[in-house]
């Protein structure tokens, strides 16, 4: 089954009154053996005059805003509204095929449709160019446990699949986090 790992980095926590500065996706399919390192990726930096943000998520990246105001070569620098189009152009490249004007996909993500889908949805072009479709991997319930009073987040998650706990707060390493968990618990289900 062919999927689509997708992280934001924003600058806070409300859709409408923060800013999205980083969008990550890896293709991944849990049917292959292509490893991570190998699956093709997307990542921008979006660029705005001014970014309206919380003091405590403005301090998680740094360095995302010095690469952003430096214009750091070898990054790509959009605007949010033209996310949407060029990450349809990198989806056709990738074998994905339009129905209409969109491309249908299946999304992955730790909290994606509550946080990170919202976000595309208020701030970007995103959902023009790309349909997602209703049901969303998120591998968090993967790894409840007896006992639990909520759902465990990324670092418990990573802990539980005996994985380093770390969580980079980048686009692109959380979208991986997302695969190396998914293909924890369920590559075995789909492998030939």
């Amino acid at each position: 089954m062919r999927y689509v790992s997708i992280d934001i980095e924003t600058t806070g926590l409300d859709p409408q009154e923060n800013d999205i500065i980083e969008f990550g996706a890896v293709l991944d399919d849990l049917s292959s053996s292509t490893p991570i390192k190998m699956l093709p990726r997307f990542h921008c930096y979006f660029v705005r005059p001014f970014y309206n943000g919380s003091p405590f998520a403005l301090s998680m990246h740094p360095k995302i805003f010095r690469r952003i105001a430096d214009r750091e070569s070898g990054y790509t620098y959009i605007s949010a509204t033209k996310l949407g189009h060029r990450f349809q152009n990198f989806l056709l490249k990738n074998g994905y095929k339009k129905d209409h004007d969109k491309i249908c996909i299946t999304a992955a993500g730790k909290n994606f449709g509550a946080f990170d889908l919202q976000f595309l949805k208020f701030k970007t072009d995103f959902l023009k160019h790309v349909e997602v479709r209703h049901r969303i991997l998120d591998p968090a319930v993967l790894y409840l446990e007896r006992g639990d009073a909520v759902i465990p987040g990324t670092s418990e998650c990573k802990s539980r699949a005996n994985l380093e706990k770390n969580v980079a707060h980048t686009a692109i390493e959380d979208a991986i986090d997302v695969i190396k968990l998914l293909r924890c618990k369920l590559s075995e289900k789909f492998s030939s």
